[in-house]
């Protein structure tokens, strides 16, 4: 069966943003404020936007972990769209953290790392 959801993710900033995610299995953990999604999960953005085995929402601390191997990702860093892949995300506090054998292209140029720490910018700046 196909779910999907749409989560609204309050960051630091106090910016709402909303997120299109789309899985085969959906578990949610009221005790716990935590939703799993796994099986062909596909998060969508404004800003980012991958494919990956898992994505577990920690609500409480409007953060987020996705799991895969790899995970395909594509985000815009504030001047142009990167795309690269990790085997493990995080978004934590405005942070787009990449982690274990990070490779993005960014300017025609590729770093691998084991791990890349983005900062995202608020793109509704006056």
């Amino acid at each position: 069966m196909f779910y999907r959801a749409i989560i609204l993710f309050i960051s630091i900033n106090l910016c709402a943003q909303e997120y299109e995610i789309n899985s085969d299995k959906v578990e949610i953990n009221t005790e716990l404020n935590t939703i799993t999604y796994s099986d062909n999960v596909t998060f969508n953005s404004n800003n980012i936007s991958f494919r990956a085995d898992t994505l577990n929402i920690d609500q409480a601390n409007e953060a987020f972990k996705a799991l895969g191997d790899p995970i395909k990702i594509k985000f815009f860093d504030g001047i142009e769209f990167i795309e690269g892949e990790a085997n493990l995300i995080e978004i934590v506090s405005n942070s787009l953290i990449l982690k274990d054998e990070v490779s993005i292209i960014k300017s025609g140029n590729k770093i691998k790392s084991d791990k890349i720490i983005i900062k995202l910018g608020n793109n509704d700046q006056n």
